[in-house]
């Protein structure tokens, strides 16, 4: 029998070196192979327990291929805009059908040699679709009904085959405006509400004595601004003069007196033209002992409020005009009005034109889209960005309805960063090359809207997105590669056309978006060439012959003992 078990044992042998050499034949045969992933032959022992401590009786050998697919392969550029490749872990995720909704078996490949076919479909070279998450115009991830989704495990149902003729024309509405300018600091301000006394038949730096016109020393009056009260006390040797600088020195009001030297007056003015300022006697009747109307409280009334720019009841200091999209890609110019408050306070207005086509009456009379305040630091620099109500801006959208049928812009209006000077600064006019003086200045005014325009180009990103470009300029992403990940990729069976299975023992697939969880980066307009090293193969070739002539001699050895056996009965 031990002859007999070193022939079989021979024969084993000769078949695991044959496959071996098939392994090495298969490799080498698929180095030009885009994605190929090489196989090596490993060897384990056959091993036949022997009845006694005495005898060996020969067993022979297994082979067992093993595929490397989680071995990187050469990452090589390529000029083709829709070929990706994958560096890390991770296969794109394929279909045989193009069928839009098709439940084909998924596959699994690093082949990202993808070409669009007739209808605009990508597929790789060995036929197979590859699939993505189609995206909204920020690429945002959108399932198959068009909502946000993101990327997850059990998501697959949200996949769809990549179509480079999914959007043939776009238009891009405007959602982001830019500008960057200089208000003249110098600029004369609205006037705010003002109260006038009456003569009072004395000089502005006479003392106001006990007694005159009902006014005695602790006498008191309340100012209240925004919410906040100061009491302002008539002492004995106040003057009207020194009254006055006591009420300026209160926020949102000042005090002047006529300098005639007899019945002067005393004004008080709002600080600031969109606010109110009340006036209240508090111990005694100072206010209409000095002769101001009443009744009091008397109220600073404002002398601007949000819409007057956009009515003409106020008239703007400077005018910016932008030309913006909406999402039908129709042009309307839109304008920037400003006025200024006060003292490093300005009201603006975003307005527009209303009738056909325009901006719907209803919904902005006199065509006001959006009304607020700009206040500005000592240094010139932005303070604050705010509606007419004190709520910030500053990521806040504005919104605009159109009469022509297109959906409502939502616009984010960025006129700098609170604190800076990289947008709406407030400095003293400018003077041009020519000596001439120049009160406003406008920087740059930057929109991200445009027509509608046909495509002209499309290609894979760096962050795995299909971007298309069209002649209006605009590129928007429109697919998201999908990346597939297993526990156990050196498990996965190997199928026809270059492409994996799952298996039990590879595990589930995650899906993930390029570079996210665990997932390789996706490098556009790149292959990855086989992980098959020639001069490997080439050792391992004569190696693998080397072995199995050793089992041939093995087999012919033992059939001349076998012979010489059989003559002894001769």
């Amino acid at each position: 029998m031990s002859l007999f078990g070193a022939m079989i044992s021979g024969v084993s042998g000769l078949n695991a070196q044959s496959q071996n050499l098939g392994v090495i034949s298969d490799n080498i045969s698929n180095l030009n192979t885009i994605g190929y992933k090489g196989t090596v032959g490993r060897f384990s022992t056959l091993v036949t327990e022997a009845a006694t401590d005495t005898r060996y009786t020969p067993g022979g050998v297994r082979f067992h291929p093993t595929a490397l697919i989680s071995k990187q392969g050469l990452l090589q550029a390529t000029s083709s805009s829709t070929a990706a490749a994958i560096s890390g872990d991770g296969f794109f995720i394929v279909r045989d059908s193009s069928s839009p909704g098709s439940n084909d078996e998924l596959f699994f490949t690093r082949a990202g040699d993808f070409k669009p076919d007739d209808d605009g479909y990508l597929r790789n070279t060995a036929g197979y679709y590859v699939q993505g998450w189609a995206t909204d115009r920020e690429g945002n991830l959108l399932d198959r009904n068009g909502n946000t989704t993101s990327s997850n495990s059990s998501a697959v149902s949200d996949l769809q085959v990549i179509d480079v003729n999914r959007i043939l024309t776009a238009a891009a509405a405007t959602t982001n405006i830019e500008l960057s300018a200089n208000l003249n600091r110098d600029e004369t301000a609205v006037a705010g509400g003002t109260n006038v006394s009456t003569t009072l038949g004395l000089d502005y730096d006479t003392t106001l004595l006990d007694g005159f016109g009902g006014i005695s020393a602790g006498d008191s009056f309340d100012i209240t601004h925004e919410g906040t009260t100061t009491t302002i006390t008539i002492t004995a040797t106040d003057t009207l003069a020194t009254l006055a600088a006591k009420i300026s020195a209160v926020t949102g009001v000042s005090a002047t007196t006529t300098t005639t030297g007899t019945n002067d007056t005393m004004t008080l003015t709002g600080a600031f033209a969109d606010q109110d300022v009340t006036i209240t006697n508090n111990n005694n009747t100072p206010l209409t002992a000095l002769g101001f109307t009443g009744p009091f409280p008397a109220t600073l009334s404002s002398t601007y409020t949000a819409g007057d720019l956009a009515s003409g009841t106020v008239a703007e200091d400077n005018t910016m005009p932008i030309t913006i999209y909406d999402s039908l890609g129709a042009a309307h110019t839109v304008n920037l009005q400003l006025v200024k408050l006060g003292q490093n306070r300005w009201a603006f207005e975003f307005t527009g034109q209303t009738g056909t086509d325009e901006l719907d009456a209803a919904s902005h009379p006199n065509g006001l889209i959006q009304s607020g305040i700009l206040t500005f630091n000592g240094d010139g620099s932005l303070g604050s960005y705010t509606d007419s109500s004190g709520n910030d801006l500053t990521n806040t959208n504005i919104t605009a309805n159109w009469s022509n049928g297109s959906n409502q812009s939502e616009i984010t209006l960025d006129l700098g960063t609170i604190g800076f000077q990289d947008g709406f600064t407030q400095f003293g006019a400018q003077t041009d090359p020519n000596g001439n003086i120049v009160e406003y200045t406008t920087n740059f005014i930057n929109q991200n809207g445009a027509q509608a325009g046909n495509m002209v180009n499309y290609s894979f990103t760096e962050d795995g997105f299909l971007e298309i470009e069209y002649a209006n300029g605009v590129k928007r992403p429109v697919y998201k590669l999908a990346i597939a990940t297993f526990e156990a990729p050196d498990e996965m069976e190997n199928h026809t056309g270059n492409v994996y299975r799952q298996t039990r023992e590879s595990g589930d697939y995650l899906l993930r978006e390029p570079g996210l969880n665990g997932a390789g980066n996706v490098v556009a307009s790149a292959l990855e060439g086989s992980n098959v090293d020639l001069g490997t193969e080439f050792t391992n070739m004569i190696v693998t012959q080397r072995a199995y002539s050793a089992n041939t001699k093995t087999i012919t050895t033992t059939d001349e003992m076998l012979d010489e056996l059989i003559r002894i009965k001769r």
